[in-house]
């Protein structure tokens, strides 16, 4: 029974593997990157890039509030409904309110996601966002300032009815946008102590103008070296757009 169970596990991983993208599409002016690490063999954190009409690439980052198989079923589903709700819809608001109203009776469980959904505009160097109740994306701006992109409405799959919220931000040469979960600021050390965001912005300004895999290296490096022989707590993902 419990070899059963670990074979239908490692499948289920399998099948979570090809969720996500196996390789990252390549651009003159723009740079990706990525990691996704899970807790157990299954999880519910996720990043999906995809193409858009007019030149556009849609973003997308999201954590599951739960972990192991239930997480890893409620993630299949939400990247099915995002993945149709982003080529109806007319703005990244207008996806995500459709996500979520469609997630809503299926979270009858109190599971619910937080995510963040952006679509680049790679003529107008423009990147429209909604923040779904997740941990605010870092724009790393060239002058070394950084700023948060909060939260726009709240986690999918709460409730209807709430208003869906997006902004727009102009990425200049130079510029790293750092799309996270919670499970990177959440990790803690022998001590008990939370990895923090302090610790990553110290991470990110370690590494002026880098790439976008110098960026990433940066951060794990430094999240390694804090966590050290701990076992993850939690999924980590991260995702990074760059400006050439």
């Amino acid at each position: 029974m419990r070899e059963r169970l670990e074979t239908e596990v490692q499948l289920a991983r399998q099948i979570q593997q090809t969720f996500i993208p196996e390789s990252l599409p390549q651009f003159p002016d723009w740079e990706l990157a990525a990691r996704w690490k899970t807790a157990r063999q299954v999880g519910g954190d996720f990043y999906d890039v995809f193409d858009l009409p007019d030149g556009r690439l849609g973003l997308f980052i999201a954590d599951v509030a739960d972990k192991g198989v239930p997480a890893a079923l409620f993630m299949a589903l939400t990247r099915t409904l995002v993945r149709a709700a982003v080529l109806d819809a007319e703005s990244p608001a207008e996806a995500m309110k459709r996500v979520n109203d469609l997630l809503v009776p299926d979270t009858r469980q109190g599971m619910f996601v937080t995510a963040v959904y952006a679509v680049l505009d790679m003529q107008a160097n423009e990147l429209t966002y909604v923040n779904a109740g997740h941990n605010p994306p870092l724009w790393v701006k060239l002058d070394g300032s950084i700023e948060r992109l909060t939260r726009t409405a709240i986690a999918l799959g709460v409730v209807t009815g709430e208003p869906v919220e997006q902004r727009t931000i102009k990425l200049e040469s130079c510029d790293n946008l750092l799309l996270y979960t919670d499970g990177l600021t959440e990790s803690f050390n022998a001590e008990n102590e939370f990895y923090g965001e302090e610790r990553l912005l110290q991470a990110i300004l370690s590494t002026p103008c880098s790439t976008a895999p110098d960026l990433l290296d940066a951060v794990e490096k430094s999240l390694l070296n804090f966590v050290q022989d701990m076992p993850p707590a939690d999924d980590l993902t991260m995702l990074v757009l760059r400006k050439v």
